[in-house]
């Protein structure tokens, strides 16, 4: 089988430089396919990269104007990613689509070629994507409700929240398959990492408003009371970064957080997980919650806030959850997991056990039984 995937952004290297959970899952999904048969990424071109590369038997070819990695704007860019992406000429036997950029691209390859069109939704935006990133997302809000009239030959649905959202978005149940995003768990058991000396929070997350950064910073500042030499690493960049700067000045913990920025190796974001004590989430708007998981697989219990999707991908364990917004009530389930021993053995136990469900090579191997079946009902 030759599968096609496009995805807006992809990794350079076997490195893994992944900055988010569409990206992880077309790099590990490519990866599973490229196991047993070929896979082409098309995906968008960042400054310094070249046109095609290969590792790890996937080939990438990268299109459009070369720019900066980016959650939003970049119109011209993706622009040109679009229209260049639609001229691929290559024999595929099938095309998946991660991304709401990806989708038109992933149709119009499908339908020009008479192969089946796969979409892989994250999540349902509709109705919200002003609310999340602006007046730029009346956009995005056309473009969600344009791929969402078309005769996908299969939607994959990261949970059963997501899907949920699709049928309610009018999609017949029958082409919704439901594939949870995975993790790597021996890797990630693998990696050593020494415990930070003092009590330490991990927060990986790009740094947009509806990841409420700002929320995690003013639980840091209550938690300070009662642990003065407390450290909260913040791995992730994004356009909030000036104003959460400003923000820990104002509270007066800028000596306590550390803005790490974007880490270019997974490896190297994994070493900073598993050397705090407890992983921090504040996020109101998920598909899923990958990086729940990979605190798990890191021994590392998480505080999240109590939304349908993280409470999904974690079956309600590996941490404690918190009423979104509340931040007196983070800070106190911070405190908890950072003093209570007793506590936090049973939810590392508890989470490392439970992650083992989620490993890639069973995800991919699920999304291969589904790509064979579609190609196979086209013979």
């Amino acid at each position: 089988m030759r599968v096609g995937i496009v995805t807006e952004f992809f990794p350079r290297s076997e490195k893994t430089e992944v900055r988010g959970g569409v990206e992880a899952r077309a790099f590990y999904l490519a990866r599973e396919i490229a196991k047993k048969g070929e896979v082409i990424v098309l995906t968008t071109r960042e400054e310094g990269d070249s046109r095609e590369s290969e590792f790890l038997g996937i080939r990438t070819i990268r299109l459009g104007i070369e720019r900066k990695y980016s959650q939003k704007g970049s119109l011209a860019e993706r622009m040109s990613f679009v229209i260049e992406s639609m001229r691929f000429r290559e024999e595929l036997d099938l095309v998946d689509g991660q991304c709401f950029i990806a989708y038109p691209v992933a149709w119009r390859i499908a339908k020009k070629t008479g192969i089946p069109a796969v979409a892989t939704y994250h999540d349902v935006w509709i109705g919200r994507w002003v609310k999340n990133v602006g007046i730029i997302g009346i956009a995005g809000e056309l473009l969600e409700r344009y791929t969402l009239t078309k005769k996908w030959d299969r939607l994959i649905a990261v949970s059963r929240f997501t899907a949920r959202r699709l049928i309610e978005c009018g999609i017949e149940p029958n082409r919704i398959e439901v594939i949870p995003n995975g993790v790597d768990v021996e890797r990630i058991a693998a990696i050593k990492a020494e415990k930070k000396s003092e009590p330490t929070i991990c927060c990986i997350s790009r740094l947009v408003k509806y990841k409420h950064v700002d929320e995690v910073l003013m639980a840091v500042a209550k938690l300070k009371k009662e642990i003065p030499d407390v450290k909260c690493r913040i791995i992730g960049t994004g356009p909030e970064e000036g104003s959460l700067r400003k923000l820990a000045t104002r509270l007066g913990v800028d000596r306590n957080v550390e803005f790490l920025g974007f880490v270019r190796s997974h490896t190297e974001a994994m070493k900073i997980l598993k050397s705090s004590h407890v992983f921090c989430l504040a996020s109101t708007v998920e598909g899923f919650g990958m990086v729940l998981l990979e605190a798990m697989a890191a021994e590392v219990p998480f505080v999240a806030t109590a939304i349908e999707p993280l409470l999904e991908a974690s079956g309600g364990k590996g941490g404690l959850f918190f009423t979104p917004g509340n931040i007196r009530e983070m800070s106190e389930k911070l405190l908890k997991l950072l003093t209570d021993v007793d506590l936090k053995r049973k939810k590392v136990r508890e989470g490392k056990e439970w992650v083992k469900n989620y490993r890639w090579e069973e995800i991919g191997r699920r999304t291969l039984e589904i790509y064979k079946k579609l190609t196979e009902e086209r013979v």
